[in-house]
């Protein structure tokens, strides 16, 4: 951490010592930063050979964009590593800890807690930053969450089918109309931890028959990858039996035509319907 001086605490309260950080991030030890170079000299086990310092650099293969490695002041006097580091944190990233499932599961709780309560309250007429705004005050006033995972996505009627709708651009501002299907898409973040949880419903409470048809088929795709999904069971084909299912129940209801097999040859299903893919990994931000 950074030596502050002690008069940072007339705006920002006290400044935490490092033996009580130590103990907040139940870490083995805590130093500061204008002890970093001399303290990691040290950690040679008495050789006269510098450290090997493994820097965390490398690319999110769904942005592209790549993690800024750590500096700071001496850090010229040692070697580098850039490229060990980074796939193995990735990995690591992908299992969690008890008590990091536990964190994911309040999280997730308090989110499905704040969308039951959007469904109660919002009604036909609103705005759709109306319902953003009654999902961001439950999961804060009960739930302890100040923050979500990402832009809140309140997509009523056509704007459901955007991807990313809710940004500066779109900001969630349009009239929600009797008739319309939502699709609410906010999760909340509890001390990094993250969830997100999307939900697609009838604004007045009732389903046309057309709604139905394209409700139940992403409902019994859903289900259908639960019922596959265990260990060692490949990514990929849980996608396709998403689209699978989703096709064939369309067919079913003579929204399309043609044969499953072709559709699924030519990925109709996700370039179509599920071009964002089945999922994504969850933890934290």
């Amino acid at each position: 951490q950074p030596r502050l001086p002690e008069d940072y605490a007339i705006i920002m309260g006290h400044v935490p010592t490092a033996e009580e950080i130590r103990e907040r991030y139940r870490v083995d030890e805590v130093r500061y930063v204008d002890e970093m170079a001399d303290h990691l000299k040290t950690l040679g086990g008495g050789n006269t050979t510098t450290p090997n310092l493994l820097l965390l650099e490398g690319p999110n293969t769904d942005s592209g964009k790549t993690t800024r490695p750590a500096a700071f002041d001496g850090m010229s006097a040692f070697q580098v590593n850039r490229s060990l580091l980074h796939p193995e944190i990735a990995e690591l990233r992908v299992v969690k800890t008890p008590q990091e499932l536990d964190a994911l599961r309040y999280a997730n709780k308090i989110s499905s807690l704040a969308h039951m309560h959007v469904m109660r309250t919002v009604k036909p007429g609103m705005r759709e930053y109306q319902a953003e705004a009654s999902f961001l005050h439950h999961v804060y006033f009960y739930g302890g969450a100040r923050h979500v995972c990402y832009t809140c996505i309140a997509g009523g009627g056509a704007s459901g089918a955007v991807l990313h709708y809710g940004h500066a651009g779109a900001p969630n501002d349009q009239v929600i109309r009797d008739g319309d299907m939502v699709l609410f898409d906010f999760g909340a973040e509890y001390y990094c931890f993250c969830s997100d949880i999307t939900c697609s419903w009838p604004v007045n409470g009732k389903f046309t028959d057309k709604q139905k048809v394209v409700y139940n088929a992403v409902l019994r795709a859903n289900r259908a990858v639960l019922a596959a999904l265990r260990p060692g069971v490949s990514w990929r084909d849980m996608h396709l039996l998403a689209n699978r299912t989703v096709l064939e129940d369309l067919t079913a209801a003579g929204v399309l035509t043609g044969n499953i097999d072709e559709m699924m040859a030519v990925n109709l299903g996700g370039r179509v319907f599920q071009p964002h893919g089945l999922g994504h990994f969850i933890g934290c931000d």
